[in-house]
């Protein structure tokens, strides 16, 4: 509607929603034995109990609109000083809570800015808190809202976490955090374990079937999930329409440092809360690669790899992100080196994207050292030129999961669990299938890796 605002109307999404139930369900109705659902996190919207009018579209996790209040926040000295005292005390009694507190940047990726923000410009928010009669929910909360006629109203530990309002340690929504920024910590919803029951799809909204819904987890804990890394220590590095690289913690909340931070990867009944160590960026990087299509300079993503190898390494010229708009990388991108052809900005592109997925895992390495491979699922993981040039730059080994959205995966086998169609995790883990990238063959004593130092000091980062 308006620069930095990123909205999704809830009317169309629904419409959508019932026309993807209808096209993909029809004819195999009665074989449906239930529903897992997994979408991206801290996307938002919130809504009049009594009536389920809806106080606003929902607001996306992309959304920049609270981004000036972030900043404020982040910069008050009375914060700075607070999380100061917090760090030392924290150091000295060895608490990692108080260290994720002293640590933690507020980032309008998280909810609790955006619905501060709601709090505050949309007239109507306030008095419906007052009154009992306003409801919060993240899309995932939102659809099994409305799946179950209304039935259920209710989200998952994995999305709860995600929204920043969720205590990690005391195992409940924050009421420290509502109190600090005023938050509706009433209008937030129940809390379950990721395999547990969401309610029974409402056979009044004439899909065709109804089943029960009974596995939820957010997009990344569902990709690491997807990918079978259910040992403390795996490594997981999606390529969406974001960069994410998750590790498994265990039992181990991570603090928040070096830009990783912690999330809850899965809570299943009967078990304890699996953490999992994150860093991701908030750059829509796989749009630059849809973007290449758009703007004519290949015909279709499959030949990129072609066009990407058709020139050398080291004529191609390094590409600089600058401040400004995601969707628009001509606009974005400052060019090193004159006179490149459209072959030449394709490898760039990719190059960059490479480097960037570089440093996440860095900053997950540098706290928890290196790991022997990763697993990569995501769109562009289906590039060979892009998990090549990633195995020769890490030095790691690369292996591509033969499901390249492991999101999908993720929400079908925690469905299962709560099914009981499997018993254990290690049930799961025979349906394992990978590929062994290898490294990019490199050329003309241009190493990736040189030049992704010579970029990494030119970005910045």
């Amino acid at each position: 509607p308006q620069p930095g605002y990123q909205e999704i109307c809830p009317t169309e999404l629904w419409d959508d929603i019932e026309s993807l139930f209808k096209l993909t369900c029809e004819g195999i109705e009665s074989r449906i034995a239930a529903l897992g659902i997994s979408t991206h996190r801290c996307t938002f919207i919130t809504w009049e109990r009594d009536t389920d009018n809806y106080l606003h579209k929902f607001i996306t996790w992309a959304d920049q609109r609270a981004q000036k209040m972030c900043a404020n926040w982040n910069n008050a000295y009375i914060v700075r000083i607070g999380q100061s005292i917090l760090q030392a005390v924290g150091t000295v009694v060895g608490s990692t809570h108080m260290i994720c507190i002293a640590n933690f940047k507020v980032q309008s990726a998280n909810a609790m800015m955006r619905l501060k923000w709601v709090m505050e410009n949309i007239a109507a928010a306030k008095p419906l808190h007052d009154k009992g009669n306003l409801c919060f929910g993240t899309l995932d909360t939102w659809i099994i809202y409305k799946l179950t006629g209304k039935a259920t109203w209710a989200t998952d530990y994995t999305n709860a976490a995600a929204t920043g309002l969720y205590d990690m340690w005391g195992d409940r929504w924050c009421p420290a955090m509502s109190w600090v920024f005023s938050l509706p910590f009433g209008a937030l919803p129940e809390v379950r374990n990721s395999n547990a029951s969401f309610g029974q799809i409402s056979s009044e909204l004439n899909l065709g079937f109804s089943a029960p819904i009974h596995g939820i987890l957010a997009d990344q804990q569902a990709s690491v999930f997807g990918n079978h890394l259910f040992e403390e220590g795996d490594v997981k590095l999606s390529l969406g329409t974001g960069i994410a690289c998750d590790r498994l913690t265990g039992s181990y909340v991570h603090p928040v440092a070096m830009s990783v931070y912690p999330q809850i990867a899965w809570k299943l009944t009967g078990s304890e809360i699996v953490y999992m160590a994150e860093s991701m960026t908030m750059e829509l990087r796989g749009k630059y690669l849809d973007w290449l299509v758009s703007a004519k300079l290949v015909d279709s993503i499959e030949e990129i790899n072609n066009i990407a190898l058709s020139v050398k390494s080291s004529e191609t010229p390094l590409f600089i992100k600058k401040d400004g708009v995601n969707e628009k990388p001509i606009e974005e991108f400052m060019v090193e080196k004159s006179n490149c052809t459209n072959a030449h900005f394709v490898r760039a592109v990719m190059e960059a994207h490479v480097f960037r997925a570089k440093i996440l895992l860095d900053d997950v390495f540098d706290f928890y050292g290196r790991t022997d491979k990763i697993i990569v699922d995501g769109g562009a993981s289906s590039s060979q030129f892009i998990l090549e040039s990633l195995c020769a730059v890490t030095g790691i080994d690369v292996y591509r999961s033969n499901c390249v959205e492991g999101a999908l995966m993720g929400a079908f086998y925690v469905t299962g669990l709560g099914l009981g169609w499997w018993n254990t995790l290690e049930d799961i883990k025979l349906f394992t299938e990978l590929t062994q990238i290898s490294p990019l063959k490199e050329e003309d004593g241009c190493t990736l890796l040189e030049k992704f130092k010579k970029w990494k000091t030119l970005t910045k980062y």
